[in-house]
């Protein structure tokens, strides 16, 4: 009886420390990685989401900007750290899904190497075109396009970049062809958009509408199903006559390690929901082109791998590959 109680005792104080180990997130510091420059969309939401945890947490939490190698560096830095939730990343998750369809190597698995936190902000693209370009509207685009097919000059943020799998899954269903100029990044191409580089750009439509405004450019469409508070003169894509869909989003989501426990994740996802739902400074996102809110950690997935499926297939037949 003595030995029975003891075990009982052990197992209660085990499950006691197993509970309180899982309500301690977080223990001390949390780096939030985000492979992209600072000063970018989700370096900013990364600061925003930080600095609101800590005040809610009493907690430090650090934003670490580990830009390359369309975010496999800062990607890998957060598959190698530990799983006590003390290291997180902020990404593009069709960065995730697209990056083993474009590289023929890589250091992990995200499906197996990272769980989904929350989805926190999406960001619809738009397309724009240089003030020069005698083109008006997307239907002339598409027929312009077609009367000079490989003439028009693409900017992406590079090769393989979301905005140039997704000016190629509008070529596609539309007829239309071009030549691509990958710059280092989005912003830059939206310079070179702006300055009659380039003939065509797909970005976020706050860039986009900052150079529009001073006539630099012109935008055409966004991808989205209503039409931006920030532009509402800009049509959907599918007003404008296009097909739905074929312009991709960008969604900022939040990652963990794989080694995090569930129960964590779980807490995290709630700590982010609380935050981003109580914080005023979130919903002036709207106004900056991102449409922030959470999701379910098992919702981000799903979503994800119905992407990898959807964009293998432009990836493949466009050739699209990086070395």
């Amino acid at each position: 009886m003595k030995l029975i109680a003891l075990r009982v005792l052990a197992s209660l104080l085990v499950l006691g420390f197993g509970a309180a180990h899982a309500q301690s997130w977080p223990r001390g510091t949390v780096r939030i990685v985000v492979p992209y420059p600072a000063g970018t969309e989700p370096d900013m939401l990364a600061r925003d989401i930080g600095s609101a945890l800590a005040k809610q947490t009493g907690k430090a939490f650090v934003v670490d900007n580990k830009p390359g190698a369309n975010a496999i560096i800062g990607t890998d830095a957060v598959v190698k750290a530990e799983g006590d939730g003390a290291t997180l990343l902020m990404v593009d998750r069709l960065a995730l899904v697209t990056n083993p369809l474009l590289y023929s190597t890589l250091a992990y698995k995200w499906e197996e190497s990272l769980k989904p936190v929350t989805d926190l902000a999406r960001v619809s693209l738009m397309v724009g075109v240089r003030s020069g370009l005698p083109v008006k509207n997307f239907a002339e685009l598409q027929a312009y396009a077609k009367e000079h097919p490989g003439k028009l000059n693409v900017g992406t943020g590079g090769n393989g970049h979301v905005t140039h799998i997704g000016m190629e899954m509008l070529a596609r269903a539309h007829g239309m062809s071009y030549s691509y100029v990958p710059y280092k990044g989005v912003a830059p191409s939206v310079v070179g958009l702006a300055s009659g580089e380039i003939d065509v750009a797909m970005a976020g439509g706050l860039a986009l509408q900052t150079q529009a405004q001073s006539g630099r450019l012109r935008l055409l469409v966004i991808g989205a199903p209503q039409r931006a508070a920030f532009a509402p003169d800009v049509p959907t894509l599918v007003e404008a006559g296009g097909q739905a869909d074929t312009i991709p989003s960008t969604v900022f989501a939040l990652f963990a390690p794989s080694k995090v426990p569930d129960a964590v994740i779980k807490q995290i996802n709630q700590a982010v929901a609380e935050v981003v739902n109580a914080s005023p400074v979130f919903k002036t996102y709207g106004t900056r082109g991102l449409d922030v809110g959470v999701s379910q950690p098992a919702d981000t997935l799903v979503a994800m791998k119905q992407d990898a499926v959807k964009y293998e297939k432009i990836v493949r037949e466009a050739g699209i590959k990086i070395e």
